[in-house]
């Protein structure tokens, strides 16, 4: 397996204008990683670069960080399963696993809007009407320790079967970060996964999803303060039919992935907390 799913540009590998994005993007929306997104929009520099110009102001703004708060504990009816952790993991341990659940569950609603405001405007619906800006909030790192992420393709094999486990469950072309993150700590990944896999199948999950990509898509053309205008017209300029296609198939996919996500870190981190 010399490359797993979708073609991505690490932080590591990024150079260029694409590694002075990465550090805005991480100093904008205030997270120690470069997110899935972002790092399969690399392989369209010039794309990249345009959207986050257009979406960067938007998320400097108090509309933007409300509406985030908004989207991102889902209400589940679903009784969460209870495990004491502190049977395998140190409370240190525990305490960088909480971390990382609470910074996607931090950013993911962030970034559902990001798509959604990229989406309507590359489906020829730019977001035009500037709305009054409640108040601006101030980019910046607070000393966050570094998040580690597992491969997929050079993960230890019971790792990897669970990683592509999770993939076939969502019917999906690859790993989200969020579980190439938490696979660093397999006995922990290995109880959640089987705790939360049957719900990710349930009906009350199915409508929450769809209740949260309509939800992102209504509030960022009713609420977001400045306009996108996002087309493929524009792109004819520089890119071939093909990468074209690409672009929007790459922003198509997260659109729909990510209110998933949303559901599954609230699940994971009322699971972290014993939280029935």
């Amino acid at each position: 397996m010399n490359q797993y799913g979708i073609p991505e540009v690490f932080e590591a590998d990024a150079h260029g204008i694409v590694k002075e994005v990465y550090q805005d993007i991480k100093y904008v929306l205030k997270v120690p990683i470069v997110n899935f997104l972002f790092r399969a929009l690399a392989n369209y520099p010039e794309f990249l670069v345009h959207a986050w110009q257009q979406v960067r102001p938007n998320m400097l703004s108090l509309n933007m960080e409300s509406m985030a708060n908004d989207l991102r504990f889902p209400l589940l009816n679903k009784s969460i399963p209870t495990y004491d952790l502190k049977k395998d993991y140190s409370s240190s341990t525990l305490s960088h696993i909480n971390y990382v659940v609470a910074t996607f569950q931090y950013v993911n609603p962030k970034l559902l809007l990001i798509a959604s405001a990229w989406m309507e405007s590359l489906a020829e619906r730019p977001i035009v009407s500037q709305k009054v800006v409640k108040g601006i909030i101030q980019p910046g790192f607070f000393n966050m320790p570094p998040i580690e992420m597992i491969k997929v393709e050079t993960a230890p094999l019971y790792v990897k079967q669970l990683l592509l486990e999770v993939a076939k469950e969502h019917a999906s072309f690859d790993v989200a970060s969020d579980y190439r993150a938490l696979a660093c700590y397999p006995r922990f990944f290995e109880m959640m996964w089987r705790d939360l896999k049957p719900y990710i199948s349930s009906n009350e999950y199915t409508l929450l999803r769809s209740n949260l990509l309509n939800q992102a898509i209504k509030r960022v053309r009713e609420e977001m303060p400045y306009p996108i205008t996002l087309n493929s017209h524009q792109l004819e300029h520089i890119y071939e039919p093909a990468q074209i296609a690409g672009i929007m198939g790459i922003v198509s996919y997260f659109h729909r992935f990510l209110p998933g996500l949303i559901i599954e870190n609230e699940f994971i981190r009322r699971y972290l907390l014993g939280e029935s």
